[in-house]
């Protein structure tokens, strides 16, 4: 079998440092399907960074996750000599703040200030690439117009179409000039079949026999680790003396959270229940958790019970979910959603909505709810916390479940796509 040569966009990566927002699903996806790239023997890969400026994060990124493999000395390739030689003058000062080095920066500054405007030749710095895969963002003008090259894109979900309210009706969000941009040149796949639907809907000028679902996975760390969950606990100064729900996501309208904790109070006071505590982790946006003190009207009262984690390290995740005694992730709209697939790699039992493509991954092994019903919500909390049995025979079948899902299994179908693509065409 011939190898295949991949020009991989690796830009995302370069938010390996962000511990906000931005260091999501997204990131995570990127990162694993780089690295089942880089496993297959058929596999040449070469590193392509879109926004030259974060070149010198995302090598560090790669340095990080990828110690041992150095990507065929490719990386960077598409970036003129000067330009290379400039961002790792740049990176070698900012570690050992030699000033020869930064005499070198100044020299090379010089000379891109020269040579800018001139013509790269991207053609010929390519030729022997067969395959441009860009984990979420849009084909870069220098490649799209390179014939000999496949282009495929991976498409996460429609969200600010759906939802641009949470955007600000902002024109301009880069989301929206990167549908405009879609072409049915080009191939494309997308993290579940919902979202296929979703794209083919919304751009109707895609070709939909181009379009491949590829169902993504979880990272093989999310495992049954409730050994560690006391430990965790304590290093993110939680109780380790009550019971708890958990939610992991970035801390957003779209995530329902406001219901979901407004519930959990209801519930709480219902059943006088006195036991459990509801913990959220992951990052905010800016003034959510205001706007959820304001909207929920006994916060004030209940707000004991609701504690922020902040931003969970990645070795802590698996233990906050084996110790939880269930996950809630009730959002209006997930492109694939792999927090819940994270709760039942770990044999946590999960509360979902039943919307988008929550199902696909869920199937019948939680409750799935409507996410816009408190009754259901409390319902669904008052099942789970009184009835041993059924949370149980939900972890079980769960953790069975996510056994179906993995990054090898959403990276061969990408590699068979692509072989089957550029040879079909020849």
């Amino acid at each position: 079998m011939k190898k295949l040569n991949i020009l991989f966009d690796a830009y995302v990566l370069a938010e390996c440092d962000n511990t906000g927002a931005s260091r999501s699903g997204i990131f995570f996806t990127a990162l694993n399907i780089l690295k089942e790239f880089s496993k297959n023997e058929n596999i040449n890969i070469s590193i392509y960074c879109s926004n030259k400026k974060f070149s010198t994060k995302l090598e560090k990124a790669l340095k990080k996750y990828f110690p041992n493999n150095n990507f065929n000395n490719l990386y960077l390739e598409i970036l003129s000599p000067i330009e290379k030689l400039h961002s790792r003058l740049t990176c070698s000062y900012k570690e050992k703040k030699n000033p020869l080095t930064k005499l070198g920066i100044t020299a090379a500054s010089a000379i891109k200030k020269i040579v800018h405007g001139k013509h790269t030749d991207y053609e010929n710095l390519t030729k022997d690439i067969d395959i441009y895969f860009s984990p979420v963002y849009k084909i870069p003008d220098e490649i799209k117009n390179i014939k000999s090259i496949k282009k495929y894109t991976l498409l996460h979900d429609v969200i600010p179409v759906l939802y641009p309210e949470y955007f600000g009706n902002n024109k301009n969000y880069w989301f929206y000039k990167f549908i405009k941009e879609l072409s049915a040149d080009d191939y494309y796949f997308t993290n579940s079949e919902n979202t296929k639907k979703d794209f083919i809907k919304y751009c109707p000028q895609l070709d939909a026999e181009k379009i491949t679902p590829a169902l993504l996975a979880c990272s093989e760390n999310f495992k049954p680790e409730k050994e560690k969950t006391k430990g965790v606990l304590k290093k993110y100064k939680l109780p380790t003396d009550k019971k708890y729900i958990f939610s992991l996501c970035t801390l957003e309208p779209r995530k329902n959270l406001i219901r979901a904790v407004k519930c959990f109070i209801e519930f709480v006071n219902k059943n006088d229940i006195k036991d459990m505590v509801y913990i959220l982790g992951g990052g905010s946006w800016d003034g959510f958790i205001e706007k959820m003190e304001r909207e929920i009207s006994d916060f004030e009262k209940y707000k004991h019970l609701i504690l922020r984690a902040g931003y969970i390290d990645d070795e802590d995740l698996a233990p906050l979910y084996s110790g939880a005694e269930w996950f809630v992730y009730t959002s209006e709209y997930e492109g694939f959603g792999l927090p819940p697939l994270e709760a039942m790699s770990c044999e946590c039992p999960v509360i979902t909505s039943n919307n988008s493509s929550l199902p696909e991954v869920v199937g019948d092994c939680g409750i799935m709810i409507d996410f816009d019903s408190d009754e259901q919500h409390i319902k669904a909390y008052e099942d789970y916390y009184y009835n041993y049995n059924f949370r149980k025979e939900n972890a079980i079948k769960g953790f069975k479940r996510a056994k179906e899902f993995s990054w090898k299994k959403c990276a061969d179908t990408m590699i068979e796509q692509f072989y089957k693509n550029l040879y079909s065409c020849r």
